[in-house]
């Protein structure tokens, strides 16, 4: 019976250590997850800013066409911007949804060597009674 309760408690162990794991692993993934936003939108930022001097310029010129195309880029950075931060979006849902549910696997897991672990204790003791 001792070595069933040590196992009881090392598993229990495990599942705590894992669960300590996989918080701080969805912690590390929403950080990137942020700075990936973060990055994306200062690169997207910094493009605009760019293309809104060239089209100045070239209103300056009067050159129409030229303000017109650029006016185009600028329109697909933003829609290459909200396109790529709906991903991101969608990653930190799938993410979230992933790591409740590993959370949740572990936490039953955690309460079934509980009560294995509170089973084998009982058992111990009728056991002792017995003897």
């Amino acid at each position: 019976y001792g070595g069933s309760s040590t196992f009881c408690s090392f598993s229990l162990a495990m599942a705590e250590q894992c669960l300590r794991g996989e918080e701080l692993r969805a912690r590390h993934q929403a950080a990137l997850l942020k700075l990936r936003k973060r990055a994306l939108q200062e690169r997207a930022r910094a493009e605009l800013a760019w293309l809104g001097h060239q089209k100045r310029c070239l209103e300056n010129l009067q050159d129409s066409k030229g303000a017109s195309a650029i006016a185009t880029k600028q329109h697909k950075i933003l829609r290459e911007l909200k396109q790529e931060q709906a991903e991101i979006q969608h990653l930190q849902n799938l993410y979230r949804a992933a790591h409740q549910e590993r959370k949740l696997l572990l936490k039953q897991q955690r309460e079934i060597l509980m009560m294995q672990h509170s089973t084998a204790q009982l058992q111990e003791e009728l056991h002792g009674l017995a003897g």
